[in-house]
């Protein structure tokens, strides 16, 4: 009887190790789903953000090469000869003794 015991109660610690192993792995199997979905998520918001931030430095590089040219024509409001020159055009001033001309654009 004494044998029969021992097999019995190898048998079912074994089935309790079993059980209990088989209960681990699907602890592991959900937090490892758990954790694929959640990097999963952040690929995506990545994914976004990396599109902001290109739309970004695009409109940084437009800003910018607004800016050289707004700083460009600025040293050139500068010189007399330049303003003199955007006076007659935009203006139609001419200086005395001139007869100006009007030349119309095609359209």
């Amino acid at each position: 009887m004494h044998a029969q015991a021992t097999v019995s109660t190898k048998r079912i610690s074994r089935e309790g190790s079993k059980r209990r192993l088989r209960i681990l792995l699907i602890i592991v199997l959900c937090f490892l789903s758990w954790a694929a979905v959640n990097i999963w998520g952040q690929f995506a918001k990545l994914h976004e953000k990396k599109a902001v931030v290109a739309n970004m430095e695009q409109q940084l590089a437009e800003a910018q090469k607004i800016n050289a040219l707004t700083t460009k024509e600025i040293a050139r409001l500068h010189n007399d000869e330049y303003l003199n020159q955007i006076i007659r055009r935009d203006f139609h001033y001419s200086k005395t003794g001139e007869t100006p001309l009007s030349a119309s654009r095609p359209q």
